[in-house]
């Protein structure tokens, strides 16, 4: 076995088992409890509450993105050793959502429009790439492990 394919083995398997880790399922039960904040916020403002649909929309994903920190940082990675505090944490998961948003956008353009494929079966692989990429930067950056010492 040549030393690129050793090497493209060791990653292949780290990313498989961080997608099989009990961290990702919470992430995921996470993210399906954040749409379903989402969701009940945005009847909550635009129906009971009659605000404009587009800042319902704003108000209920800002609740959402909160709900989900707020989760992930009590249960999904709960425990660990983190580099930073928690409003730090905060910032730096509210960004690495846009980050998410560009991959599914870019994804959902990429696979619709330039390929030709169905519209909302570019939209589900783009939405499973885009909490791949949610994933990796709340495994890697926001919830980032301190240095063993």
């Amino acid at each position: 076995m040549h030393l690129k394919e050793f090497i493209s083995r060791i990653l292949l398997g780290k990313v498989v088992s961080r997608l099989l880790s009990a961290e990702f399922i919470k992430f995921n039960i996470v993210g399906g409890v954040g749409v379903l904040v989402n969701m009940a916020a945005f009847h909550l403002f635009y129906n009971l509450l009659t605000i404009h649909h587009m800042v319902s929309g704003a108000l209920a994903t800002e609740l959402a993105i909160i709900n989900n920190f707020i989760l992930n940082d009590l249960w999904t990675f709960r425990g660990r050793e983190v580099k930073m505090g928690v409003w730090m944490r905060l910032i730096i998961f509210h960004a690495s959502r846009l980050l998410g948003m560009a991959v599914t956008l870019a994804t959902l353009y990429i696979l619709s429009d330039i390929l030709g494929l169905d519209v909302l079966f570019s939209y589900l692989i783009s939405i499973a790439l885009g909490v791949l990429a949610n994933f990796y930067t709340s495994d890697v950056y926001v919830w980032a492990r301190q240095p063993s010492k």
